[in-house]
């Protein structure tokens, strides 16, 4: 049995590191668990990287309450002390809010991501014409949306990859919530949603609130029916 063993955590991304790249979280974390004095596994060869995964990369300008990222160790840790030691060396824009263990096989997070969760701020909307925009929405049997990126074009399903859509007063304006597909076939954007139901709008603000995983997986099942990893 390998001594390694995957922890698999949640960290938010808070206002003032919004603009920060994904590599400087990475490097954030890498060094934290350093700090921490935990077992980080590094791959093999001339130049080593740390064994750590995310889901997908959070856009710049986007704050996050529960970003996922599995850490591999190379000796075994009780969960509690490593999220205890962990969040001691995190700071308040970058938190640890979460972690658990996961079998070492699961997939990574990337690849098992099924939807992402977000809120955008959207001030000067009229609370009343955004839901009615969501609600001619939701009546939708399909939206084609076509997207360009650089020098690519997409076209999908934007009512298909849009699980709930719901709108609500705050002050100054409205606040929509979302979940979009984000899976290895459609990565929808909540920028496409606020494009579709109320071109000309700009957000104030978007954050991730969450993203779900497929965590199926034989290990899972296992552990579900003998009580370990094996």
């Amino acid at each position: 049995m390998s001594s390694q063993q995957r922890i698999r955590t949640w960290f938010r991304k808070g206002e003032r590191v919004r603009y920060i790249s994904h590599l400087d979280v990475l490097r954030f974390w890498e060094r934290a668990i350093r700090r921490a004095g935990l077992p980080l596994a590094y791959s093999q060869g001339f130049t080593p990287h740390p064994k750590l995964f995310f889901a997908s990369p959070l856009p710049l300008g986007f704050t996050a309450e529960q970003e996922v990222m599995d850490v591999i160790l190379e000796s075994r840790i009780d969960p509690a002390e490593f999220q205890a030691r962990l969040a001691a060396q995190a700071t308040g824009d970058l938190a640890l809010v979460g972690a658990r263990e996961v079998p070492l096989g699961a997939p990574q997070p990337q690849a098992a991501m099924l939807w992402s969760d977000y809120r955008a701020a959207i001030p000067g909307l009229d609370p009343a014409v955004a839901r009615a925009r969501v609600d001619e929405f939701l009546a939708l049997p399909a939206l084609e949306w076509r997207e360009e990126r650089g020098e690519r074009e997409r076209t999908y399903d934007l009512r298909a990859a849009t699980a709930w859509l719901t709108a609500r007063p705050i002050d100054g304006g409205t606040e929509l919530a979302m979940r979009l597909r984000t899976d290895q076939h459609i990565t929808a954007r909540p920028e496409a949603i606020l494009a579709a139901l109320v071109p000309g709008f700009e957000p104030q603000s978007f954050v991730r609130t969450g993203i779900v995983l497929d965590d199926r997986s034989p290990a899972r099942e296992l552990w579900r029916r003998h009580g370990q990893y094996l």
